[in-house]
């Protein structure tokens, strides 16, 4: 009687180790595919799933004497191993990789560069900035050694990758837009240079004629500069 009641025991802590393995299990995975930037989140999920792995252990070690709680602990300990290689492999991808913030940073450096290169040209060019629109007008940086460093003209979070980087510039190898025909006493909060819609989700970087640069946030932010 004693037996069948350790046994009757065993298989229900088997059944109760497996659940809460599959909670510690998938829910840090899920975690980890919502945030795939987050590589803090993946290191907690790693750690969540190192908790249900000990559960599962503790499960099967107590499930020796019963086959069917045997089987039902083994199979959780084998879901633990695949789900903490899974998320090994998630940080591992993650590491070293900026986050979109850090990308954002990045972004409204290289806009910060390109307003300087701008500033220069127009020093020597009667105080106006090149007056064609787009990466034509960017175009009179490079061509003329304002700024020949074509990687400033992509912004990190887009794929958009320069051919062999003496090419002139044009649109489909430029994430920014450029407002042509300004000069310096142009007003100086007018959008001068900003981010392409679809570099950032709801972002966008955006230079202005004195030189600032500011971020704007929203779904809406390409028609909040137009204003």
């Amino acid at each position: 009687m004693k037996t069948d009641m350790s046994k009757e025991k065993t298989s229900r802590m088997s059944i109760i180790s497996l659940g809460l393995t599959v909670i510690f299990g998938v829910v840090p995975g899920v975690y980890c595919l919502s945030f795939p930037d987050a590589a803090r989140g993946c290191v907690l999920a790693i750690l969540l799933c190192a908790i249900s792995f000990i559960l599962a252990l503790i499960g099967l070690i107590s499930a020796m004497i019963k086959d069917k709680a045997r089987r039902l602990s083994v199979g959780s300990l084998i879901f633990n191993i695949i789900v903490v290689a899974f998320l090994c492999g998630i940080v591992s991808d993650n590491e070293g990789r900026p986050t979109e913030k850090a990308r954002r940073i990045t972004c409204a450096g290289n806009i910060k560069q390109i307003g300087l290169a701008l500033k220069l040209y127009a020093m020597d060019y009667s105080d106006s900035f090149p007056p064609a629109n787009g990466a034509a007008g960017l175009e009179y940086l490079r061509k003329y050694n304002y700024l020949t460093d074509d990687a400033i003209y992509t912004c990190p979070s887009t794929i958009t990758e320069m051919e062999n980087g003496k090419q002139p510039l044009a649109e489909q190898i430029v994430d920014y837009v450029y407002v042509g025909g300004l000069n310096i006493k142009s007003d100086p909060n007018a959008p001068i240079l900003y981010d392409k819609p679809g570099n950032h989700k709801d972002c966008g970087n955006v230079g202005t004629v004195n030189g600032k640069v500011k971020s704007i946030y929203g779904k809406d932010w390409i028609e909040k500069i137009k204003k």
